[in-house]
């Protein structure tokens, strides 16, 4: 593979070249520092712009175009990662060596640049239909994770760790976000995301870079230049006691979310050896010691997940389960930290995460998904590539894992208890 980066006065095109796919993958990624108030309409922005623009009235007639574009792919997706938001527009179409027909590259990389620019507003207030069929849309998703019992504990014990930290911001907003969101109130954040964010372009596929550059520059103006380097990591406070906190639902199953801080590991640990060990301790499925002493050893849970959140310094370990199990199981996630942190764990279970985490880093190697994603993150922020990390991940030793456990420190626990059996019926 071959990645190039071309400084643009107010935006970045970076190519990957590669033989390796018969399609073209671009993305256009607007990033700034993250902001609890622009969340929601930078959310309702990435869907509203994919729906309608002035050249293309309706979902319908972009889904029609899309068609004549051999089946082209386009959405739009805004994600939170850490402290920083990324709104990103995504296309990814047939290599062109593949299509006999003239001005196709220039067709399908100018669609999404025309429907972002150019969309469908009158006098800096955009068109109600689609207005409010993409508010119908995402009240519907915010009220979802009302009903998803995993979603919800975790959202709400990231926001009682602290209101404040940008870890408990949610990516959709709130009802309440939504709903004070207007036509007209909305276009400031348009202008905001368009213009006052950085901007990186992102192509990966089998191209010739200087015409894919020079297109992209025949389609996209902006305004501003980029702004300053974005700083990922969230400062979140290390609590001197643990914060325990118990609600009620109409649950069936109780949900047990307990968040660590992870404190002093450089940027190669967490790069690198959190993932082993994180893999080792709780998201390694059946072969993670989370697993063996809750379920196998135990019977306690019906569903497990141990979430690395790098960006925000978090480790959050989630366990589905009866509300009779909910304090044995909260001592026994306890007792498996401690005993990793005495080195109570064999070579095999090491080598097992080693060789599992490097198998699926090399599955990586084949999606232009996650090799795109790669670039963008070690562009961003020094994330090594795909292979650099599989040769790193084989020399991380016992000692390692130690000590990332040790760097670990309770912050909150959080129960959402399951109701009684005669108020749920």
């Amino acid at each position: 593979m071959e990645y190039n980066k071309y400084e643009l006065d107010t935006y970045n095109i970076h190519t990957i070249k590669t033989d390796k796919f018969k399609t073209v993958r671009m993305e256009i990624i607007f990033s700034g520092d993250v902001v609890k108030e622009d969340m929601a309409p930078y959310s309702f922005l990435c869907d509203l712009l994919t729906d309608s623009s002035k050249k293309y009235m309706t979902r319908k007639s972009i889904a029609i175009r899309l068609e004549e574009l051999y089946k082209t792919i386009f959405y739009g997706v805004t994600n939170k990662v850490g402290n920083v938001f990324l709104s990103s527009f995504v296309t990814e179409f047939i290599d062109p060596k593949y299509i006999n027909e003239p001005n196709y590259l220039e067709n399908v990389l100018s669609f999404p640049l025309e429907i972002i620019t150019n969309p469908r507003v009158t006098n800096e207030e955009f068109d109600m239909t689609s207005f409010n069929i993409v508010k119908k849309r995402m009240l519907k998703e915010v009220e979802a994770i009302k009903e998803n019992p995993d979603k919800l504990a975790i959202n709400k014990a990231l926001s009682l760790m602290d209101e404040n930290s940008p870890s408990s911001f949610r990516v959709l907003g709130t009802t309440e976000d939504i709903l004070n969101l207007t036509t007209t109130n909305l276009y400031p954040y348009y202008e905001k995301l368009l213009n006052e964010t950085n901007c990186d372009i992102f192509v990966i596929g089998n191209i010739n870079n200087k015409e894919v550059v020079e297109l992209i520059k025949k389609h996209f103006k902006r305004k501003n230049k980029q702004v300053n380097k974005l700083n990922f990591l969230v400062n979140n406070i290390v609590k001197n006691e643990v914060l325990p906190i118990k609600e009620e639902s109409n649950f069936i199953q109780s949900t047990l979310v307990m968040i660590y801080n992870i404190n002093n590991l450089d940027k190669d640990k967490l790069n690198i050896d959190f993932h082993v060990f994180n893999y080792l301790f709780g998201s390694g499925g059946i072969n993670a010691l989370l697993y063996k002493v809750l379920r196998t050893e135990n019977s306690l849970f019906y569903a497990l997940r141990s979430l690395y959140l790098k960006y925000d310094g978090l480790l959050v370990v989630e366990v589905s389960l009866d509300k009779e199990n909910v304090d044995r199981a909260k001592k026994l996630i306890e007792k498996c930290l401690n005993d990793v942190i005495e080195g109570k764990f064999s070579d095999n279970d090491l080598l097992d995460a080693k060789k599992n985490l490097t198998l699926s880093l090399k599955m990586g190697l084949d999606s232009n998904v996650s090799l795109l994603n790669n670039y963008v993150f070690n562009y961003y922020d020094e994330l090594p590539l795909i292979l650099e990390r599989v040769e790193e991940i084989k020399i991380v030793e016992k000692v390692d894992i130690i000590n990332c456990a040790k760097a670990l420190k309770l912050n909150t626990v959080y129960v959402q208890d399951a109701g009684d059996l005669h108020e749920r019926n």
